[in-house]
């Protein structure tokens, strides 16, 4: 019977139901499939959602077809609160288009369809799956009124805890007599040898000691903070928290302490001198980190990232060597921050807003993302392209040559949408990555000790957003620029005293017992 239901329901033969107020309703023709719209963020690896074969397997077998409305991620926020304001809304919000404070704002206010009743309806896989990975279903559930306005990512990958990894040119180490650096000053040195000591050999000052990227901590200089007590992504904030880090369940304000001011000192120390690019502080997306590591000679001497093999040629993995222990600060702080329980999970990858006609059809295409092998697909690219079926395996097929894996994976598949695979999937189902057994030989291993603080998650409920996105954004808009002034100008030491009096009276003391309160409500979610 479920067997027939399914089909029927794929098939869209099952008759129109109608809820009262107008909620759900199903405007499918009988002779073709139901259209919507929905946006696609599209980063600088992602291909044409229209040629994404596993996009389509949805499509075809929720019987709908998807007009995607496609966005450059990078400038995505602007359009945004253009389109809220304007009301002249796709239907569904997909990819992260909407943070958690909009669902706050708008989702009380009808915006965005309350999905509780429709999940139960026509959404049984999913249903599964918040039985599955219990934590999932709090994710999915505003923490204000207990409806559900978000369909969520839960990919339980206990690699990607660990946000980001350092990696050595070891060939100019060899060349100029060095060792993998050990402490914060050791690393200066090799920064310094990288840039006067013309490792490449072309008669030129064109290399970059250390490369990163400032749009999301993953390839920020977050663990370069970590040497002098705190791990901090502050200035990517965007009034989500990311001025704080959790140390043993407590929310710390990094820039209130007495080590950011001494880690700020250091790092524009390290600007002045050329040995951090002031262009990579001002890049939002790693497009310029790949080009530098795809450069010919070898530009970038140190880099942070994900992984090596994102933005490096397959032929120079090799010679990128990983830093295995975190470097000792000045304090003899040795930390690496971690996202915590939460890596690739949550987020708010599907809204479905009041424009939206036939509901049940985009809940039976919402449905079939969480077909075991689809959620997989979608995470990690199409059977027969990015993978194939090893006797029930999913396991990975090369990259082809010339494409760092994130084009070849990106370009095939959307990975940041609502699906979930798993812990125990990882082995069972699809083979563990390469890169993921030696991130978690890592971080079980010599990495464990040091695993001492984290990123917070947080979901803020409708209060503490109206905060966030009133008090919280000024705080934001107010230090966002002082901080990128003192790393790359200078005039912390000057500024300290007033600029701390400024917080302080703009209500800091708040924002931390907000993000705290955050901290407690997760920690309840995830017993």
């Amino acid at each position: 019977m479920k067997k027939i239901l399914a089909v029927l329901l794929s098939l869209g033969l099952l008759p129109a139901l109608v809820f009262a107020g107008g909620a759900a309703q199903s405007t499918s023709p009988a002779t073709g499939p139901a259209e919507f719209t929905a946006t696609f963020l599209k980063n600088d690896w992602h291909g044409d959602p229209n040629n994404m074969e596993v996009l389509k397997k949805l499509e075809k077998e929720a019987n709908v077809k998807v007009n995607w409305l496609i966005y450059p991620n990078a400038t995505w926020n602007e359009r945004k609160n253009l389109i809220l304001n304007s009301g002249d809304l796709p239907d569904v919000f997909y990819m992260n288009a909407v943070n958690n404070a909009d669902i706050e704002r708008y989702g009380p206010q009808g915006l965005f369809v309350d999905l509780t009743q429709l999940v139960n309806q026509y959404a049984p896989r999913l249903v599964k799956a918040f039985d599955q990975v219990p934590v999932y279903k709090a994710l999915c559930t505003s923490p204000t009124n207990g409806k559900m306005y978000v369909i969520a990512r839960a990919a339980e990958r206990e690699a990607n805890t660990l946000i980001s990894q350092i990696y050595f040119y070891k060939p100019w180490l060899d060349k100029l007599g060095l060792k993998m650096p050990t402490t914060y000053q050791e690393f200066y040195d090799v920064l310094k040898a990288f840039k006067t000591g013309d490792p490449n050999g072309n008669g030129k000052q064109d290399e970059f000691p250390f490369s990163f990227g400032n749009g999301e901590g993953t390839y920020s200089i977050t663990q370069l903070f970590s040497m002098f007590g705190y791990g901090y992504q502050g200035f990517l904030a965007t009034g989500n928290g990311g001025f704080f880090v959790n140390v043993n369940d407590k929310a710390v304000f990094v820039p209130g302490t007495d080590r950011y001011k001494e880690a700020v000192i250091w790092l524009h120390q390290l600007f002045a001198e050329g040995l951090l690019n002031e262009e990579d502080f001002a890049t939002s997306d790693t497009k310029l980190l790949n080009s530098k590591c795809h450069a010919d000679p070898v530009q970038v001497g140190s880099f942070v990232a994900f992984d090596s093999n994102i933005v490096c040629p397959a032929e120079r993995l090799d010679d990128y060597v990983r830093l295995d222990v975190p470097l000792k600060g000045p304090h003899g702080d040795q930390i690496w921050v971690s996202a915590g329980n939460v890596a690739n999970m949550g987020g708010t990858q599907f809204v479905m807003t009041n424009k939206a006609k036939d509901q049940p059809a985009i809940m039976r295409w919402l449905d079939a993302h969480f077909d075991p092998r689809t959620s997989i697909e979608l995470f990690l690219g199409p059977v027969g392209t990015t993978l194939y079926d090893n006797n029930g395996m999913l396991d990975y097929i090369p990259t082809p040559a010339g494409l760092s894996y994130s084009e070849f994976r990106y370009g095939n598949c959307p990975v940041h949408v609502p699906l979930v695979i798993a812990g125990d999937d990882w082995g069972k189902t699809v083979q563990v990555m390469d890169e993921d057994a030696a991130r978690l030989d890592w971080m079980r291993g010599p990495l464990k000790p040091y695993l001492t603080q984290k990123f917070i998650y947080g979901y803020a409920n409708a209060d503490e957003s109206k905060w966030m996105l009133a008090q919280g954004k000024d705080i934001t808009d107010y230090f966002r620029p002082i901080e990128a002034k003192w790393l790359i100008q200078g005039g912390i030491e000057q500024e300290w005293d007033s600029v701390q009096a400024r917080l302080k009276a703009m209500g800091v003391d708040d924002y931390t017992k907000i993000m705290q309160s955050q901290i407690d409500r997760f920690a309840q979610y995830s017993k």
